[in-house]
Protein backbone atom coordinates (compact mmCIF):
# COMPACT_ATOMS: atom_id res chain seq x y z
CA UNK A 1 0.00 0.00 0.00
CA UNK A 2 1.42 3.35 -0.67
CA UNK A 3 2.18 6.20 1.76
CA UNK A 4 -0.75 8.51 2.21
CA UNK A 5 -1.16 11.63 4.29
CA UNK A 6 -4.44 13.49 5.41
CA UNK A 7 -3.54 16.96 6.85
CA UNK A 8 -2.45 16.36 10.39
CA UNK A 9 -2.66 12.89 10.36
CA UNK A 10 0.09 10.62 8.74
CA UNK A 11 -0.10 6.80 8.06
CA UNK A 12 2.39 4.92 6.39
CA UNK A 13 2.65 1.02 5.87
CA UNK A 14 3.51 -1.29 9.48
CA UNK A 15 3.15 -4.41 9.69
CA UNK A 16 1.35 -5.14 13.75
CA UNK A 17 -1.86 -4.68 15.99
CA UNK A 18 -3.16 -7.06 19.07
CA UNK A 19 -5.66 -6.57 21.95
CA UNK A 20 -5.14 -4.08 24.33
CA UNK A 21 -4.84 -5.04 27.95
CA UNK A 22 -4.52 -2.35 30.34
CA UNK A 23 -4.60 -2.41 34.40
CA UNK A 24 -3.59 0.53 36.95
CA UNK A 25 -1.15 -0.26 39.65
CA UNK A 26 -3.62 -1.48 41.93
CA UNK A 27 -4.33 -4.71 44.45
CA UNK A 28 -6.68 -7.38 42.14
CA UNK A 29 -8.35 -8.43 45.30
CA UNK A 30 -7.41 -11.19 47.15
CA UNK A 31 -9.23 -14.17 46.15
CA UNK A 32 -6.89 -16.83 44.24
CA UNK A 33 -9.04 -18.07 41.34
CA UNK A 34 -8.36 -20.90 38.27
CA UNK A 35 -7.61 -20.28 34.83
CA UNK A 36 -11.71 -20.42 34.63
CA UNK A 37 -12.08 -17.68 36.96
CA UNK A 38 -13.31 -20.42 39.67
CA UNK A 39 -12.46 -20.25 42.81
CA UNK A 40 -10.02 -22.70 44.19
CA UNK A 41 -7.55 -23.52 47.20
CA UNK A 42 -4.53 -22.30 46.76
CA UNK A 43 -2.44 -25.14 44.83
CA UNK A 44 1.03 -26.28 45.10
CA UNK A 45 2.77 -24.49 42.25
CA UNK A 46 5.29 -25.54 39.88
CA UNK A 47 8.70 -23.64 40.36
CA UNK A 48 9.58 -21.24 37.22
CA UNK A 49 12.94 -22.55 35.89
CA UNK A 50 13.22 -19.36 33.59
CA UNK A 51 14.23 -16.59 35.69
CA UNK A 52 15.66 -13.07 34.83
CA UNK A 53 18.97 -14.80 33.77
CA UNK A 54 17.46 -16.73 31.48
CA UNK A 55 19.25 -14.91 28.66
CA UNK A 56 22.53 -16.48 30.62
CA UNK A 57 21.29 -19.97 29.96
CA UNK A 58 22.46 -22.67 27.15
CA UNK A 59 21.45 -21.40 23.37
CA UNK A 60 20.23 -24.11 21.64
CA UNK A 61 18.42 -21.63 18.98
CA UNK A 62 19.92 -22.99 15.78
CA UNK A 63 22.54 -22.20 13.32
CA UNK A 64 24.51 -19.39 13.59
CA UNK A 65 22.80 -17.33 10.89
CA UNK A 66 19.60 -18.07 12.38
CA UNK A 67 20.15 -17.35 16.00
CA UNK A 68 21.69 -13.93 15.02
CA UNK A 69 18.85 -12.70 13.16
CA UNK A 70 16.17 -14.34 15.86
CA UNK A 71 18.16 -12.95 19.33
CA UNK A 72 18.75 -9.49 17.30
CA UNK A 73 14.74 -8.58 18.00
CA UNK A 74 15.31 -10.61 21.48
CA UNK A 75 14.27 -13.67 21.03
CA UNK A 76 16.26 -16.94 21.68
CA UNK A 77 15.81 -20.42 22.48
CA UNK A 78 17.51 -21.44 25.73
CA UNK A 79 18.07 -24.64 27.66
CA UNK A 80 18.30 -24.16 31.96
CA UNK A 81 20.09 -25.29 34.44
CA UNK A 82 17.64 -27.71 35.05
CA UNK A 83 17.50 -29.84 31.72
CA UNK A 84 14.06 -27.42 30.48
CA UNK A 85 14.26 -25.61 26.92
CA UNK A 86 12.15 -22.93 25.96
CA UNK A 87 11.90 -19.72 23.50
CA UNK A 88 12.92 -16.78 25.73
CA UNK A 89 11.64 -13.16 25.20
CA UNK A 90 14.32 -10.89 26.44
CA UNK A 91 13.48 -7.99 24.66
CA UNK A 92 12.25 -6.40 27.86
CA UNK A 93 15.10 -7.63 30.36
CA UNK A 94 16.31 -3.91 30.59
CA UNK A 95 13.04 -2.92 32.03
CA UNK A 96 12.92 -6.21 34.06
CA UNK A 97 11.16 -8.72 32.75
CA UNK A 98 11.82 -11.86 30.85
CA UNK A 99 9.02 -14.39 29.59
CA UNK A 100 9.72 -17.81 28.15
CA UNK A 101 7.13 -20.15 27.00
CA UNK A 102 7.49 -24.03 25.79
CA UNK A 103 4.90 -26.44 24.85
CA UNK A 104 4.16 -27.28 28.42
CA UNK A 105 4.28 -24.33 30.46
CA UNK A 106 4.79 -20.54 30.28
CA UNK A 107 7.57 -18.85 32.59
CA UNK A 108 7.33 -15.33 34.20
CA UNK A 109 10.11 -13.38 35.85
CA UNK A 110 10.37 -9.95 36.61
CA UNK A 111 12.52 -6.99 39.20
CA UNK A 112 10.37 -6.34 42.38
CA UNK A 113 10.59 -2.83 43.40
CA UNK A 114 10.86 -4.34 47.74
CA UNK A 115 11.24 -7.75 49.19
CA UNK A 116 8.28 -7.23 51.22
CA UNK A 117 5.84 -6.64 47.85
CA UNK A 118 3.10 -9.28 46.35
CA UNK A 119 2.27 -9.50 43.09
CA UNK A 120 -0.68 -10.20 40.95
CA UNK A 121 -0.43 -12.68 38.19
CA UNK A 122 -3.04 -11.65 35.38
CA UNK A 123 -3.80 -13.47 32.09
CA UNK A 124 -6.43 -11.68 29.63
CA UNK A 125 -9.10 -11.14 32.39
CA UNK A 126 -8.19 -13.71 34.53
CA UNK A 127 -6.28 -13.69 37.73
CA UNK A 128 -3.88 -16.20 37.50
CA UNK A 129 -2.31 -15.86 40.90
CA UNK A 130 -1.73 -13.73 44.12
CA UNK A 131 1.77 -14.28 45.44
CA UNK A 132 3.61 -14.21 48.24
CA UNK A 133 6.07 -11.67 48.85
CA UNK A 134 9.41 -11.58 47.37
CA UNK A 135 8.27 -13.70 44.54
CA UNK A 136 10.11 -12.78 41.29
CA UNK A 137 8.43 -15.61 39.13
CA UNK A 138 5.40 -17.78 38.01
CA UNK A 139 4.97 -20.77 35.84
CA UNK A 140 1.57 -21.21 34.04
CA UNK A 141 0.90 -24.29 33.40
CA UNK A 142 -2.30 -23.76 31.80
CA UNK A 143 -1.95 -22.29 28.69
CA UNK A 144 -2.27 -24.23 25.45
CA UNK A 145 -0.38 -24.49 22.69
CA UNK A 146 -0.77 -22.66 20.01
CA UNK A 147 -2.27 -20.12 22.16
CA UNK A 148 -1.08 -16.04 22.44
CA UNK A 149 -2.04 -14.64 25.20
CA UNK A 150 -1.24 -11.17 27.05
CA UNK A 151 -0.24 -11.31 30.78
CA UNK A 152 0.24 -8.95 33.79
CA UNK A 153 2.56 -8.55 36.27
CA UNK A 154 0.50 -6.37 38.83
CA UNK A 155 2.00 -5.04 42.05
CA UNK A 156 0.29 -4.73 44.95
CA UNK A 157 1.34 -1.54 46.90
CA UNK A 158 2.92 -1.68 50.19
CA UNK A 159 5.46 0.94 51.54
CA UNK A 160 7.88 3.46 49.41
CA UNK A 161 6.37 2.62 45.96
CA UNK A 162 7.68 4.80 43.89
CA UNK A 163 9.35 1.98 42.08
CA UNK A 164 6.64 0.02 41.65
CA UNK A 165 5.66 -1.11 37.90
CA UNK A 166 3.43 -3.23 36.16
CA UNK A 167 4.68 -5.30 33.80
CA UNK A 168 3.17 -6.60 30.41
CA UNK A 169 4.11 -9.01 28.95
CA UNK A 170 2.79 -10.72 24.80
CA UNK A 171 3.73 -14.58 24.86
CA UNK A 172 3.02 -16.80 22.15
CA UNK A 173 3.00 -20.75 23.42
CA UNK A 174 4.51 -22.97 20.74
CA UNK A 175 3.14 -25.88 19.45
CA UNK A 176 4.84 -29.10 17.54
CA UNK A 177 2.83 -29.87 14.39
CA UNK A 178 2.31 -33.83 13.67
CA UNK A 179 6.42 -35.59 13.49
CA UNK A 180 7.81 -32.15 14.24
CA UNK A 181 9.90 -32.31 17.64
CA UNK A 182 8.87 -29.20 20.77
CA UNK A 183 12.31 -28.00 20.18
CA UNK A 184 11.91 -27.61 16.05
CA UNK A 185 8.74 -26.19 17.21
CA UNK A 186 10.57 -23.54 19.32
CA UNK A 187 13.18 -22.89 17.16
CA UNK A 188 10.30 -22.16 14.21
CA UNK A 189 8.58 -19.40 16.23
CA UNK A 190 11.49 -17.64 17.64
CA UNK A 191 12.43 -17.33 13.95
CA UNK A 192 8.42 -16.45 13.45
CA UNK A 193 8.74 -13.92 16.20
CA UNK A 194 11.78 -12.57 15.58
CA UNK A 195 10.50 -11.76 11.70
CA UNK A 196 7.68 -10.24 12.92
CA UNK A 197 9.46 -8.21 14.80
CA UNK A 198 12.02 -7.52 12.60
CA UNK A 199 9.43 -6.58 9.16
CA UNK A 200 8.06 -3.44 10.65
CA UNK A 201 9.49 -0.33 8.89
CA UNK A 202 7.52 1.95 10.13
CA UNK A 203 5.10 2.66 13.02
CA UNK A 204 2.99 6.26 13.73
CA UNK A 205 1.78 6.82 17.12
CA UNK A 206 -1.45 9.30 17.46
CA UNK A 207 -2.92 11.44 20.04
CA UNK A 208 -6.20 12.93 19.42
CA UNK A 209 -8.29 15.44 20.58
CA UNK A 210 -11.53 16.44 19.67
CA UNK A 211 -15.24 17.72 20.68
CA UNK A 212 -17.70 14.88 19.99
CA UNK A 213 -21.42 16.37 19.53
CA UNK A 214 -21.59 18.99 16.56
CA UNK A 215 -22.32 22.00 17.90
CA UNK A 216 -21.50 23.17 21.47
CA UNK A 217 -23.05 26.55 23.42
CA UNK A 218 -20.85 29.06 23.76
CA UNK A 219 -20.28 29.64 27.44
CA UNK A 220 -22.37 31.82 29.62
CA UNK A 221 -22.62 33.32 33.22
CA UNK A 222 -25.01 35.10 34.38
CA UNK A 223 -26.46 36.08 30.81
CA UNK A 224 -22.29 37.28 30.10
CA UNK A 225 -20.54 35.86 27.82
CA UNK A 226 -17.46 34.00 29.06
CA UNK A 227 -15.41 34.81 25.21
CA UNK A 228 -16.06 36.35 22.53
CA UNK A 229 -19.06 35.11 22.00
CA UNK A 230 -21.61 34.37 24.25
CA UNK A 231 -26.01 33.59 24.25
CA UNK A 232 -26.98 33.05 20.81
CA UNK A 233 -23.59 31.38 19.33
CA UNK A 234 -22.36 27.60 19.41
CA UNK A 235 -19.11 26.77 18.82
CA UNK A 236 -18.36 24.36 15.87
CA UNK A 237 -17.40 20.62 17.12
CA UNK A 238 -16.08 17.28 15.33
CA UNK A 239 -19.19 15.51 14.96
CA UNK A 240 -17.73 11.89 15.43
CA UNK A 241 -16.79 9.64 18.11
CA UNK A 242 -13.43 7.34 18.79
CA UNK A 243 -12.78 7.01 15.01
CA UNK A 244 -9.42 6.62 13.66
CA UNK A 245 -10.82 7.57 10.08
CA UNK A 246 -11.77 11.17 10.92
CA UNK A 247 -9.87 13.62 9.93
CA UNK A 248 -12.33 16.62 12.46
CA UNK A 249 -10.10 17.21 15.83
CA UNK A 250 -9.08 19.90 17.93
CA UNK A 251 -5.80 18.73 18.37
CA UNK A 252 -3.29 16.01 16.67
CA UNK A 253 0.14 14.62 17.35
CA UNK A 254 1.88 12.02 15.47
CA UNK A 255 5.10 10.64 15.74
CA UNK A 256 6.22 8.22 12.65
CA UNK A 257 8.88 6.03 13.64
CA UNK A 258 11.22 4.56 11.47
CA UNK A 259 12.58 1.13 13.52
CA UNK A 260 16.04 0.48 11.19
CA UNK A 261 17.30 3.83 12.06
CA UNK A 262 14.72 4.72 15.48
CA UNK A 263 14.61 8.29 13.69
CA UNK A 264 11.49 9.73 14.82
CA UNK A 265 9.27 12.51 13.24
CA UNK A 266 6.52 14.55 14.65
CA UNK A 267 4.02 16.14 13.04
CA UNK A 268 1.10 18.24 15.19
CA UNK A 269 -1.45 20.02 13.85
CA UNK A 270 -4.68 22.40 15.44
CA UNK A 271 -7.95 22.38 13.95
CA UNK A 272 -9.92 25.65 13.08
CA UNK A 273 -12.72 26.52 15.65
CA UNK A 274 -15.81 28.02 14.30
CA UNK A 275 -18.16 29.83 15.71
CA UNK A 276 -21.73 30.08 14.39
CA UNK A 277 -25.46 31.75 15.07
CA UNK A 278 -27.41 29.20 16.82
CA UNK A 279 -30.86 30.50 15.54
CA UNK A 280 -29.81 30.74 11.52
CA UNK A 281 -27.00 28.31 11.71
CA UNK A 282 -24.53 30.29 10.09
CA UNK A 283 -20.95 30.81 10.10
CA UNK A 284 -19.76 33.70 11.86
CA UNK A 285 -16.40 33.43 12.07
CA UNK A 286 -13.04 31.11 12.01
CA UNK A 287 -10.21 31.15 13.69
CA UNK A 288 -6.86 28.82 14.34
CA UNK A 289 -5.21 28.66 17.28
CA UNK A 290 -1.32 28.63 18.28
CA UNK A 291 0.24 25.27 17.48
CA UNK A 292 3.37 26.80 19.41
CA UNK A 293 3.30 24.45 22.28
CA UNK A 294 2.48 21.31 20.27
CA UNK A 295 5.33 18.90 20.74
CA UNK A 296 6.45 15.37 19.54
CA UNK A 297 10.11 14.28 20.30
CA UNK A 298 12.33 11.62 20.80
CA UNK A 299 13.70 11.34 24.16
CA UNK A 300 16.00 7.96 23.83
CA UNK A 301 16.47 4.93 22.15
CA UNK A 302 17.55 1.20 22.31
CA UNK A 303 17.66 -1.97 20.91
CA UNK A 304 14.03 -2.12 19.97
CA UNK A 305 12.00 0.40 21.24
CA UNK A 306 12.35 4.14 21.29
CA UNK A 307 10.73 6.35 23.94
CA UNK A 308 8.85 9.59 22.80
CA UNK A 309 7.69 12.40 24.54
CA UNK A 310 4.17 13.83 23.15
CA UNK A 311 3.01 17.46 24.89
CA UNK A 312 -0.56 18.69 23.52
CA UNK A 313 -1.81 21.79 24.07
CA UNK A 314 -4.24 25.00 22.34
CA UNK A 315 -6.24 27.37 23.80
CA UNK A 316 -9.94 28.56 22.47
CA UNK A 317 -8.82 31.26 20.17
CA UNK A 318 -12.34 33.43 21.34
CA UNK A 319 -11.14 33.32 24.91
CA UNK A 320 -8.55 35.23 26.88
CA UNK A 321 -5.08 33.75 26.89
CA UNK A 322 -5.03 34.55 30.27
CA UNK A 323 -7.84 31.96 31.23
CA UNK A 324 -6.17 28.45 32.33
CA UNK A 325 -8.05 25.78 30.89
CA UNK A 326 -6.60 25.21 27.50
CA UNK A 327 -6.66 21.55 26.08
CA UNK A 328 -3.58 20.58 27.65
CA UNK A 329 -1.34 17.08 28.20
CA UNK A 330 1.69 15.55 27.98
CA UNK A 331 3.12 11.50 28.38
CA UNK A 332 6.12 10.36 27.58
CA UNK A 333 5.32 6.57 25.48
CA UNK A 334 7.67 3.83 25.03
CA UNK A 335 6.82 1.58 22.38
CA UNK A 336 8.80 -1.57 20.93
CA UNK A 337 9.00 -3.50 17.34
CA UNK A 338 8.01 -6.52 18.91
CA UNK A 339 4.88 -5.51 19.88
CA UNK A 340 4.79 -3.84 23.05
CA UNK A 341 4.09 -0.81 24.39
CA UNK A 342 3.63 1.36 27.71
CA UNK A 343 2.92 5.07 28.70
CA UNK A 344 5.62 5.86 31.44
CA UNK A 345 4.15 8.59 32.55
CA UNK A 346 1.33 11.50 31.41
CA UNK A 347 -1.61 13.16 32.23
CA UNK A 348 -4.12 15.50 30.22
CA UNK A 349 -7.09 17.72 31.04
CA UNK A 350 -10.83 16.20 30.83
CA UNK A 351 -11.68 18.27 28.32
CA UNK A 352 -12.55 17.63 25.37
CA UNK A 353 -12.32 13.39 24.50
CA UNK A 354 -8.82 12.27 24.25
CA UNK A 355 -7.73 9.01 21.88
CA UNK A 356 -4.34 7.71 21.40
CA UNK A 357 -3.99 4.82 19.04
CA UNK A 358 -1.23 2.90 17.28
CA UNK A 359 -1.50 2.73 13.50
CA UNK A 360 0.08 -0.28 11.66
CA UNK A 361 -0.48 -0.74 7.71
CA UNK A 362 -4.02 -0.22 8.22
CA UNK A 363 -4.65 -2.16 11.43
CA UNK A 364 -5.24 0.16 14.44
CA UNK A 365 -4.97 -0.45 18.08
CA UNK A 366 -6.58 1.57 20.34
CA UNK A 367 -4.25 2.34 23.46
CA UNK A 368 -6.66 5.02 25.33
CA UNK A 369 -9.73 6.68 25.40
CA UNK A 370 -11.54 9.37 27.34
CA UNK A 371 -14.52 11.04 27.24
CA UNK A 372 -14.60 15.17 27.92
CA UNK A 373 -15.61 15.65 31.65
CA UNK A 374 -16.67 19.21 30.83
CA UNK A 375 -18.07 21.31 27.87
CA UNK A 376 -16.91 24.46 29.86
CA UNK A 377 -13.36 23.56 30.75
CA UNK A 378 -12.57 23.98 26.92
CA UNK A 379 -14.18 28.02 26.85
CA UNK A 380 -11.65 28.50 30.46
CA UNK A 381 -14.95 29.39 32.51
CA UNK A 382 -13.82 27.86 35.49
CA UNK A 383 -12.33 24.52 36.96
CA UNK A 384 -14.97 22.46 37.31
CA UNK A 385 -14.43 19.41 34.55
CA UNK A 386 -10.58 20.08 34.34
CA UNK A 387 -9.44 17.44 36.69
CA UNK A 388 -6.31 15.84 35.46
CA UNK A 389 -6.40 12.35 34.41
CA UNK A 390 -4.21 10.19 34.68
CA UNK A 391 -1.98 8.33 31.91
CA UNK A 392 0.80 7.05 33.86
CA UNK A 393 1.25 2.98 33.71
CA UNK A 394 -1.16 2.12 30.48
CA UNK A 395 0.45 -0.97 29.04
CA UNK A 396 -0.19 -3.56 26.34
CA UNK A 397 0.42 -4.85 22.91
CA UNK A 398 0.30 -4.47 19.24
CA UNK A 399 1.58 -5.97 16.11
Amino acid sequence: MDAYARKGRLHLPVRRLTAVALVPLVMLGATVTTASAAPAAEPARPKAAFGLDATTYRDVTGTASLAANVKTEGFSVRTSPSGQTAVVDSSMASDGAVSAASPHFVDLAWKTYSVKARYTVVRGDTVLAELPAGSTSFRDTTAVPGAKYQYRIVPQLVGNTAQARTFGLQVAVPAAKRGQSDLTAMRALAAARAEAAAAAATTTLTWQSFIEPKRLDAPVIGNKAVCTYGKGYTFGGDNHGFDWRSSSYRTVANALITWKSKKVEGYTDIGATHVYNKKTGKLVEKRTASGSDMKVRKLGSGSGYVDIRMVTHATNPFCKKELPNAIDGALQFKIRSNGNWEIRSGNHRKMPSHYIYIYNGGKVTDVYKAKAANAWCLAGSGLAGCQLADLTGYRGGYK
